[in-house]
């Protein structure tokens, strides 16, 4: 919109949520409609335009649009954002045994690059991803999920944060660790008696999450874990900025070995000691300004949060976040390299 672009934005959710704008035209398709359904009702719409200068799609099930658009109009410029590695999803979350697995992944595969020949760029949201050779011969761009330049803290103006207070945002599922935090906070508790975790985020299932109450109530931590619902993104930044430390305690997956947490710029932007796993992600972009702790171990984890808890009055690690943020990862530094996407 910044180059005076007009978007249609479709969607298919069960939410009512419209978001339309001047330049933003926004539709909703329920979800019961089912994908193929989808496509056909999108394509009907943008068929009927003969404005349509680009296509982005987010999801592979989705490519058939572009195919489609192309054939009817070749000069449409289309785009497939990747945002995460469907693969390593695929491995983390399916509980298919690996051979079938494999071969089920191959199978994508093989639909992908079959509409690959359609796609004129690729966006890649992970440099991690980037290893995938199934993208080797399109033209790509790397467009990391950085935060707004102008949320920028200083730790100066949040004196009122609450002392040993730990904060975890994000979905509350296995593999982000999220068991392991909880039973690292009974090794901390009796060193740091003032210590308390917010669990900000909505469990991916009912099971967790009776799992994680049930062990809260065990370790006698009911007065130290909290658990907070998921919020709207626009508020996650003053909840963020009432806590002191942030916690990433992702477990290793094949997820978690790909993929860059975003919540990792969030908590550096506003100014928290952090405690992160050791993973090639946050390496990536980090190397001695936080608390790196060994994933899937609760005593390592209990560790780092103490050296955090320990290490609030020192501000040399969340000076150095924060100029990491001002002067390489943020989104102003990115949009420009975005929206020459865009320019004909």
């Amino acid at each position: 919109m910044k180059q005076g672009l007009s978007i249609l934005y479709y969607t298919r959710s069960s939410s009512d949520v419209n978001v339309s704008d001047k330049l933003l035209y926004h539709k909703n398709f329920d979800i019961s409609n089912d994908v193929s359904m989808f496509i056909k009702l999108v394509y009907n719409q943008l068929k009927l335009r003969s404005d349509i200068k680009f296509v982005q799609i987010h999801e592979v099930d989705l490519l058939p649009i572009i195919k489609k658009l192309k054939k009817l109009s070749p000069e449409v410029f289309s785009i497939y954002d990747v945002h995460e590695n469907m693969e390593a999803l695929y491995r983390t979350f399916s509980n298919r045994i690996k051979p079938i697995k494999e071969i089920l992944i191959k199978i994508r595969k093989v639909y992908e690059n079959k509409y690959l020949k359609y796609v004129d760029r690729v966006i890649l949201a992970n440099p991690p991803i980037k290893k995938n050779n199934l993208y080797e011969n399109n033209s790509t761009t790397i467009i990391e999920n950085f935060p707004q330049i102008s949320f920028l803290d200083t730790f100066i103006e949040n004196k009122n944060r609450g002392k040993n207070s730990i904060i975890y945002h994000g979905h509350l599922a296995p593999e982000r660790g999220i068991e392991d935090l909880v039973n690292a906070m009974k090794y901390v508790k009796p060193l740091i008696s003032s210590v308390y975790l917010s669990l900000v985020g909505t469990f991916r299932t009912e099971e967790f999450q009776s799992k994680i109450n049930d062990l809260i109530k065990e370790l006698d931590l009911i007065d130290t874990v909290y658990l907070k619902n998921q919020v709207p993104h626009s508020e996650i930044w003053n909840i963020i900025n009432s806590h002191r430390i942030g916690v990433i305690p992702f477990r290793k997956t094949p997820l978690t070995e790909e993929n860059t947490p975003t919540k990792l710029f969030e908590m550096m932007i506003c100014g928290l000691e952090i405690v992160v796993t050791k993973l090639p992600p946050a390496q990536y972009f980090i190397e001695d300004s936080v608390h790196w702790c060994i994933p899937n171990n609760v005593e390592s984890i209990a560790n780092s949060i103490i050296q955090a808890c320990n290490s609030q009055d020192k501000l040399s690690n969340i000076q150095k976040n924060q100029n990491l943020i001002q002067k390489k990862y943020n989104w102003e530094m990115r949009q420009g390299d975005y929206l020459a996407i865009f320019k004909d």
